[in-house]
């Protein structure tokens, strides 16, 4: 897995942003919005990963990382309905998806999740 900050990715494409708890390697959907570890960037063009830690750790901060990344469209266990109009106002497509599929799962199927 490619790790980097977000501003390294290519503008030209826009990557799907995974909120996730184990930034170790073995990355897994979060159920938890703010208490995340960080937002898994997945570049739709060539599959490269980056990973964004959530050092904050808070909805509010998160919401502002997700919208710096440059991601158009999201995946997480859980958002709130404030944090939920907010990056939808920004342009971000919010999706619900579940722990117990893969990232390659979420980010390949996403048209198919329920939306937020």
């Amino acid at each position: 897995m490619m790790t980097a900050h977000a501003s390294a990715l290519p503008r030209r494409t826009r990557p799907i942003a995974v909120l996730v708890m184990g930034s170790d390697g073995a990355t897994t959907l979060c159920p938890f919005f703010g208490k995340c570890d960080g937002i898994l960037l997945v570049d739709r063009g060539d599959g490269s990963h980056a990973f964004v830690p959530n050092d904050q750790r808070t909805a509010e901060a998160l919401c502002d990382l997700i919208h710096k990344s440059g991601a158009d469209h999201l995946v997480c266990g859980f958002i709130g309905e404030a944090e939920k109009r907010k990056l939808s106002a920004a342009g971000i497509d919010v999706r619900l998806g579940s722990c117990a599929c893969s990232i390659d799962e979420l980010t390949d199927g996403f048209y198919d999740l329920p939306k937020a």
